[in-house]
This record gives structure tokens, C-alpha cells and sequence, in this order.
């Protein structure tokens, strides 16, 4: 097979997978979407549904219920998902790839459960001191014998009130800086952990969190990639996730246009529809441009991590950029509306408040744009 055969059958795959997804979320997720985005919890049987069709295991081992996959196939079913759930659509990252690199008795323990939606997995490492600063974490996890004790608080944890474990990050030696950060699995119904809901503008199914940890006893099992290793476990799943947190919010944008779209040739004003007017045609036209670049973006970051080559850059110019761009987009959209748009009646104003929450989620916009800096002009000259 030729080069352009290849191309060719690679891209009419990814057509394919994405018109099955597509069709899969306007079916199963579009009924009752507006009533579950105001609900405090993601729906569970939509979570096991979504493992059922093998959306939760993209490129996850196969023996544990996963399926073979690409970074871009995934990509692809987070923006379908999100174009009619935007809680949802951050599920099929949830898991992540740390999983991958935790113990085989680990994994045969917990991943059939994450891959088939009967269990929650999510992910805490902001704390209440340290946000985008990682390096500075004070949870610690002490070595006991077969056990490691934990000790410290997780806050601003996604899915955190409804998630069955945790992968967290905690110091194993506090003297090491970076090198001295582990990750560990860590199921949520041990004693000594407590939980706390933050209740958000928006997002509210994704159930956010804070989440203590008073002296949490695991095996030692339960440590992933071994001690030290952490931190750049934590840093290569970051680069991935926020990505699809781009995707997230490109789906949800794209679905507003289209919304909007057809509200403009639907709605009246001086005798014509105001899609006529160049103030409402031209904003339209503008936000699908920069939607479709930002979302070339992000399929060409995470066709770069399919080939090995993605570096950090790639990702947080994807995560600065296209928040601000489904924000923008949406806000637009809600204008277009007027008074009504404002309202509870339509879905828009729930959709707005979302999508801002994924300019702080995973990195705050400075924070990518010291990354890219770093990258573009030398540590040494970066803020």
C-alpha cells in the first residue's frame, strides 16, 4: 500500500469512527442532556453506557476491555460527546495514560472496571497552596513497610465527588524537588479520606472537589511508575489532557454556531431574518474560522503524539488558544440570541458558563504561555 493509500484509509477511518460517535451521542446522550447539566453529578448510567460501546477504552489494553486506537480517534469521540454533553466529553481522557505504566496487578485490579464505566477514575494534583506549580505540593506519601501512608489535600479535583479512586501525586522525598514526587492509585473509599463539593458556576455534573487525606494507608502496589517517577508521569499526562480540555471546548462551541445558525434564519427583525444583517452573518463567520483553526490545531498535536513528536508547546498552545476561542464563539452566539439567550430557557447560558471554566482547568492561560515561551526562546529568557 502506497503512502496516499495509506493517508487515504487512515483518514476515511477516523470519518467513520466519527460519524459512529456522532450518531452514538445524538441517539443516546442529546435526550435529557439540558436537564443533567444542571444536575450536582454525571450520570452513572450514561458513564457505563459509554463503556458498553468502548468509548471509556480507547487505546487501553485489550485483555482489560480496551480497544486499539490512536490520540486523534480519541480526540475525536471528546469533541462528539461534548458537541451534547459537556460533562461527558471529558470522560474519555479520564482514565489516562498513567494507568498504562501502573503494576500488572494493578491494572487487572481496577482497568476493566475504569474501561466498562462501572468505576469512576479521576485526578488530583492541584492543591490548595499549589496550582500550577506541581513541584511545590506538600502531600506526602511515607514508606510503612508493604504500605505507604498519605497524608494531605487534593482541591479543584474533577469528578472528585463521584469518582471510586484517585490518582494523585505526593512526595515521597521532599528534599528532591521534582525527583522526589510519586504517583499513586488510591481507592476513594478508604478510611481517612473526606470530601468536600465546590459548588461551580458551571460544570456542575463534573463535580468538583477537595479531597483530605489523614494518614490514607495503600499497598504499596498501589505506587505507579515507581517513586520519583511522578512528576513527569503527571507532566506527559497533562500534555494529552489538555488537549482533549481544547476539544471539550470546540465541541460545545460548534454546537452553539450550529444553534445559532439556524435561530438567525429563523428569527425576524425590520422585516428579514437577522442572519441577513452583516452584524450577525460576519460574527458567524468569523467564529467558525477560528474554530476550525483551533481545532487543526489541536488534530495536529495529537497526531504529532501519535508519531512521538508532540512536545509540551504543542499542547498549551492548544490549551491557551482554544478556551478563549469557544469562549468568545459562545458569547457571540449568546448576543446573537439577545435577552433570551440570557435565559434559563435556552441551553446557551449553561453552555457559556462551562466552557469558562476550561480556561483555568489544567493550566491557566499564563501558565501556557510560559510553557510555549520556554520552548520558543530558552528557559533563560522565558518570564
Amino acid at each position: 500500500m502506497s503512502k496516499q493509500e495509506k493517508s487515504e484509509f487512515v483518514c476515511e477511518h477516523w470519518q467513520m469512527f466519527r460519524r459512529t460517535v456522532h450518531n452514538f451521542a445524538q441517539r443516546e446522550l442529546e435526550p435529557g442532556a439540558r436537564q443533567r447539566a444542571k444536575r450536582e453529578q454525571v450520570d452513572r448510567q450514561l458513564v457505563r453506557r459509554l463503556g458498553e460501546v468502548g468509548l471509556l477504552g480507547l487505546k487501553l489494553p485489550e485483555k482489560y476491555g480496551g480497544q486499539p486506537a490512536d490520540f486523534v480517534s480519541i480526540g475525536i469521540a471528546v469533541e462528539e460527546i461534548s458537541k451534547v454533553d459537556f460533562a461527558l466529553g471529558w470522560l474519555p481522557t479520564q482514565i489516562g495514560r498513567i494507568i498504562e505504566v501502573a503494576s500488572s496487578e494493578t491494572q487487572e485490579e481496577w482497568l476493566p472496571a475504569f474501561i466498562s464505566g462501572q468505576k469512576i477514575c479521576c485526578l488530583g494534583v492541584t492543591e490548595p497552596n499549589h496550582g500550577s506549580d506541581v513541584a511545590g505540593i506538600e502531600t506526602r506519601a511515607e514508606r510503612r513497610g508493604s504500605e505507604y501512608v498519605i497524608s494531605g489535600e487534593k482541591t479543584s479535583v474533577s469528578f472528585g465527588m463521584v469518582a471510586d479512586a484517585m490518582v494523585i501525586a505526593a512526595k515521597t522525598n521532599p528534599d528532591a524537588g521534582t525527583r522526589g514526587i510519586s504517583c499513586f492509585l488510591i481507592p476513594l473509599d478508604v478510611p481517612g479520606i473526606s470530601r468536600f463539593q465546590i459548588s461551580d458556576m458551571g460544570g456542575k455534573p463534573v463535580g468538583r472537589a477537595s479531597i483530605t487525606f489523614d494518614r490514607v494507608s495503600i499497598p504499596s502496589r498501589y505506587l505507579i511508575g515507581g517513586e520519583g517517577k511522578g512528576f513527569y508521569e503527571i507532566m506527559s499526562q497533562f500534555d494529552f489532557v489538555r488537549v482533549c480540555m481544547a476539544l471539550v471546548g470546540l465541541g460545545t462551541a460548534q454546537r452553539c454556531l450550529v444553534d445559532a445558525i439556524e435561530y438567525a434564519k429563523q428569527r425576524f427583525a425590520f422585516g428579514k431574518p437577522i442572519a441577513k444583517f452583516e452584524s450577525v452573518s460576519f460574527k458567524l463567520a468569523e467564529h467558525v474560522t477560528r474554530i476550525e483553526a483551533a481545532r487543526l490545531l489541536c488534530y495536529r498535536t495529537l497526531l504529532l503524539r501519535d508519531y512521538g513528536r508532540q512536545s509540551p508547546k504543542d499542547a498549551a498552545m492548544c490549551k491557551w488558544f482554544c478556551p478563549k476561542v469557544a469562549v468568545d464563539a459562545i458569547h457571540d452566539c449568546l448576543l446573537i440570541y439577545g435577552h433570551i439567550g440570557y435565559s434559563e430557557e435556552l441551553p446557551i447560558e449553561q453552555r457559556f458558563r462551562d466552557v469558562i471554566g476550561l480556561e483555568m482547568a489544567d493550566g491557566t492561560a499564563e501558565i501556557m504561555k510560559i510553557i510555549i515561551a520556554r520552548e520558543l526562546i530558552g528557559k533563560e529568557f522565558a518570564p
